[in-house]
């Protein structure tokens, strides 16, 4: 059983942004991804510094016992109280990882950047991000039918929504 005292997350600094894309490009995280390419590190130094003093953005490095294990960012939705989540765990981690970086992330994102509300897209064939989704407490806000198309095929994508509110009542 994972220790959550022992979780936190940190801003997200030029030092991890090796180990942050080479996680991104790895095989078992791009099948995921809406885009599956390859990332260049000059294109993810790029983003990074385009993004990194925005104040409607927030990047963070996911650590366990002070060790890297995942990474998360919240984009604020323009005209919305809402910030939409993104996030990926280390390859081949240990087991309840990932669910332990959904739930510290959660908290500090309700309880220290006062976000009113997390909002999540799934691709549809991405079952076990649609039960982590619901298994934090997140609501199925809606579907969009057959909304995306790559080489894989077509696919709906399912939209998450949880509120500061809900998360604080659980």
């Amino acid at each position: 059983m994972l220790d959550h005292t022992k979780a936190k997350l940190r801003k997200l600094e030029n030092k991890d942004l090796s180990t942050i894309l080479e996680w991104r490009n790895h095989d078992d995280i791009r099948k995921w991804m809406v885009n599956t390419s390859i990332i260049s590190y000059d294109d993810h130094l790029k983003w990074f510094i385009r993004n990194q003093n925005r104040t409607d953005r927030h990047f963070f490095v996911f650590e366990y016992m002070e060790q890297q294990e995942g990474y998360i960012s919240f984009q604020k939705i323009e005209n919305s109280k809402a910030y939409e989540w993104g996030f990926y765990i280390k390859p081949n981690t240990q087991k309840g990882m990932g669910f332990l970086l959904g739930e510290v992330s959660l908290a500090f994102a309700f309880r220290h950047l006062n976000i009113g509300k997390i909002f999540g897209q799934v691709l549809s064939f991405n079952q076990k991000s649609i039960k982590f989704h619901q298994n934090l407490g997140f609501f199925q806000e809606g579907i969009l039918r057959k909304h995306f198309k790559d080489e894989r095929g077509e696919f709906d994508i399912f939209q998450f929504g949880l509120f500061q509110s809900e998360w604080l009542e659980r």
